[in-house]
């Protein structure tokens, strides 16, 4: 079971990070483009910010039933993917004119986040 949360935990980082980097993308080109701003990318970003709490959920699991120590700033950039997700759908309303540059940054910064946990792993 620990080399299946493993080997899960370390695949889906690259689906985190994939993901939120096209969302990101995307959403950018969005703002140019109002024709790219539809349900498909809202569905795939819902999806995409889906991933960190996926993620965020395996790696507590495979460390509460491993004696591996991922150190702290590996949990923080977890947990800091959490907060940031609630932070962008905090600003939703805030900013309908420019929700596509929210959700562009936003992705990109997750897909950052993801990057420097990978690499602290």
């Amino acid at each position: 079971m620990l080399a299946s949360l493993a080997g899960f935990h370390g695949w889906f980082s690259w689906v985190v990070l994939c993901a939120n980097a096209t969302a990101g993308m995307w959403a950018a080109a969005a703002h140019y483009r109002r024709q790219l701003s539809r349900w498909p990318l809202w569905t795939f970003i819902a999806l995409a910010q889906t991933t960190v709490f996926i993620q965020v959920i395996v790696g507590v699991a495979y460390e509460n039933r491993s004696s591996i120590d991922p150190g702290d700033l590996h949990r923080l950039y977890g947990f800091a993917a959490i907060a940031a997700v609630a932070i962008i759908y905090a600003y939703r309303p805030q900013l309908v004119d420019r929700r596509e540059l929210l959700y562009a940054g936003g992705s990109l910064f997750l897909a950052g986040l993801a990057i420097r946990a990978m690499i602290l792993s």
